[in-house]
């Protein structure tokens, strides 16, 4: 009978480490299996202090990506991007933005780690790289 009880957290453990471990970059699953990265573990701050039986799982909030991608893409200044990523940033998880930056294109990197590193990294490779664009050609692209 112990063997019953102690394998359903361990399955349910499992299942959500390999979802953790599946929003990492290439490179973060490489420094992994090379040993040059770690997993840690830590209690999540809403997580109940009494013991449960049954696994728990954050709901997760709806989001369209493409929705949001077509919506950053409108946004004409890096200061716009940047309160649009911060008024939505319940339901932009690192996993969401991860998705949202591979969604942009080639000019959003996609190697942040945080959330902050991967909202600056959307709003550099667009709004800001338009920006930048346009001032360096002397606002050629603009006519």
């Amino acid at each position: 009978m112990t063997g019953t009880t102690t394998t359903a957290p361990l399955t349910a453990a499992l299942q959500q480490a390999t979802e953790m471990v599946r929003t990492l970059t290439p490179q973060q699953l490489d420094d992994l299996a090379a040993g040059r990265g770690e997993l840690v573990f830590r209690r999540a701050p809403h997580a109940a202090s009494t013991r449960s039986s049954a696994p728990t799982r954050r709901p997760r909030p709806e989001v369209d990506v493409s929705a949001d991608v077509a919506e950053i893409n409108r946004l004409g200044t890096p200061g716009e991007v940047d309160d649009y990523l911060h008024q939505h940033d319940a339901r932009f998880t690192v996993p969401v933005l991860r998705q949202i930056a591979r969604a942009l294109g080639p000019t959003v990197l996609t190697t942040g780690r945080t959330k902050a590193e991967i909202r600056r990294d959307i709003v550099a490779g667009t709004a800001g790289f338009r920006t930048r664009s346009a001032a360096m050609s002397g606002g050629a692209w603009a006519k």
